[in-house]
């Protein structure tokens, strides 16, 4: 028991050595990371849209390799449009 109250002493002596930043500061930071998390979620919404409209264009500009399932090659082209399908 003595080194549980041991170890709880020793976090209550660091928590009372924390510097918290002020008010502005830390309003500051919190708005930092919010533009910087809707720029990010902005950039991914992007490219993904963008990466959606280059795959419907390749799937129209080539409809036999996403239909076509008698030729030869039918395992490798049902494999590509079940995994582009989930992109589209």
């Amino acid at each position: 028991m003595g080194k549980i109250t041991k170890y709880f002493r020793g976090v209550n002596e660091e928590a009372r050595r924390i510097r918290w930043p002020d008010r502005k500061l830390l309003w500051t930071s919190v708005a930092i990371v919010l533009v910087i998390g809707i720029v990010s979620a902005l950039a991914i919404l992007l490219s993904d849209t963008l990466i959606v409209q280059i795959m419907r264009a390749f799937e129209e500009a080539f409809p036999q390799i996403s239909s076509s399932t008698s030729s030869g090659d039918s395992a490798a082209a049902e494999a590509l449009r079940l995994t582009l399908g989930g992109l589209l």
